[in-house]
């Protein structure tokens, strides 16, 4: 049998509660008045069902309607509610009307239940700020993402008030994670992209310097300062980076589910949730929370749009000071990969390799059009695909990759772009 854990994810993926007590303890035997909905655009047979908090066949068969299909302007009897209403009806939350009706698959429901193997949650109090208190400091007291607290709370971290009281997120550590495989359990995520993961960050058991100057260990962990000096001379082992990195993952999942929204995340297709997550763990959350249109994709369940969407394909440097960012600049001789932000100490760098990860994350989302993949899609992919070629010819002017170096990378470029789109993207 399936535990109340497993049972409760059910419950908040379709909307309705598993709590006994909200179930209807009596049916109105007297005749109610009838009552029409006009259908507005956006809204759908299960977005209006569950309005009324009634079911979608009942819905349906009160109205003879067969199909799926409405239309804008069209009047729906909305049938009495009984014993048998699944829809509880709730205040409207911002992807009423948008979210679309997906089934849950086997694979998806062993998934889920398999991670309370590992990972470890524990609720948090409200805390009240004190003086000297940043979202990083308090995050470090409950072992959560600083990231997760200003989402949860709307914050700007600029503005912490101290007296303010804040809800801190539930607390998720990852646990006995040893191998790739325990990683996928402990995650959610499917083998297949956690392989592709580890092969485009690569697995490093010392500490090394990323492209762009950043201390990193394990499989793309950036450190912060305390962990540099925690790791400095040391090797980790794999049962060490597969957790560090299980825990990367569950941290991300917090912040992106609070930025979406929890349904909407829940309702995501596998192969889109982990493009998403792959977006977020290469361009970090900020990147992501200024991708409104993005975002507001995801919300509506709007797939294609949101795949055609995840395109940014620059990387954000700040510097302490301008001249500081100019004397970096100055090591370049075409400046075309660079743009520079009014305050004049932050530098967008735009990458080659960066468009080779979008290209990825488009691909691996668009599985679940299988061999329909959208023209909209397509389109976005073509434009980042000819983008690459633009920044890694710059790289190759700026002394990156000699001109053998580059006729290499540009044909293995062309390879997994023409493999991942099935021909589809016209090659230079």
């Amino acid at each position: 049998m399936f535990g109340l854990g497993f049972l409760d994810f059910i419950a908040d993926l379709f909307g309705f509660s598993s709590d006994k007590n909200t179930e209807q303890k009596n049916v109105n035997k007297k005749q109610s008045p009838v009552v029409y909905h006009k259908v507005k655009s956006g809204e759908t047979l299960y977005s209006i069902a569950k309005s009324h908090g009634v079911s979608v066949e009942a819905l349906k068969s009160a109205n003879g309607i067969k199909s799926d299909m409405l239309s804008v302007g069209q009047n729906l009897k909305i049938p009495a509610k009984s014993s048998e209403t699944i829809f509880p009806k709730t205040k409207k939350s911002e992807n009423s009307g948008f979210q679309m009706y997906r089934e849950i698959s086997d694979e998806e429901i062993a998934r889920e239940n398999a991670r309370n193997k590992f990972v470890k949650i524990t609720k948090n109090p409200p805390y009240t700020i004190k003086e000297g208190d940043t979202a990083e400091s308090i995050a470090k007291k409950f072992n959560v993402s600083p990231d997760a607290i200003i989402a949860l709370n709307s914050l700007d971290e600029k503005f912490l008030k101290i007296g303010d009281v804040i809800k801190i997120p539930e607390t998720r550590t990852a646990k006995n994670v040893k191998n790739i495989n325990d990683l996928a359990k402990a995650t959610g995520l499917s083998l297949e992209y956690l392989k592709s993961l580890e092969n485009m960050e690569e697995k490093h058991n010392k500490i090394y310097l990323d492209k762009n100057g950043v201390k990193t260990i394990g499989i793309g962990h950036a450190l912060n300062n305390e962990e540099a000096r925690k790791f400095s001379g040391k090797t980790l082992s794999d049962t060490q980076i597969y957790t560090m990195l299980a825990q990367d993952l569950i941290d991300r999942e917090q912040n992106i589910k609070l930025l979406v929204g929890d349904t909407a995340y829940k309702k995501m297709p596998q192969p889109v949730k982990e493009s998403i997550m792959d977006f977020v763990f290469n361009r970090g959350e900020t990147v992501f929370e200024n991708k409104k249109d993005l975002i507001s994709s995801l919300q509506k369940g709007d797939y294609k749009s949101a795949i055609a969407k995840m395109d940014t394909d620059y990387s954000i440097m700040k510097f302490d000071s301008q001249s500081e960012l100019k004397a970096y600049m100055a090591k370049f001789k075409d400046k075309r990969m660079f743009v520079v932000e009014k305050d004049g100490k932050t530098l967008r760098k735009y990458l080659s390799g960066l468009d080779k990860r979008r290209l990825f994350e488009i691909s691996h989302a668009s599985k679940i059009y299988k061999s329909n993949m959208p023209q909209e899609i397509i389109s976005s992919a073509q434009n980042l695909y000819n983008r690459g070629l633009y920044f890694m010819s710059i790289e190759t002017n700026n002394g990156i990759y000699s001109q053998q170096t580059y006729q290499n990378i540009k044909s293995d470029f062309n390879t997994l772009v023409n493999d991942w789109f099935d021909g589809k993207i016209k090659l230079k």
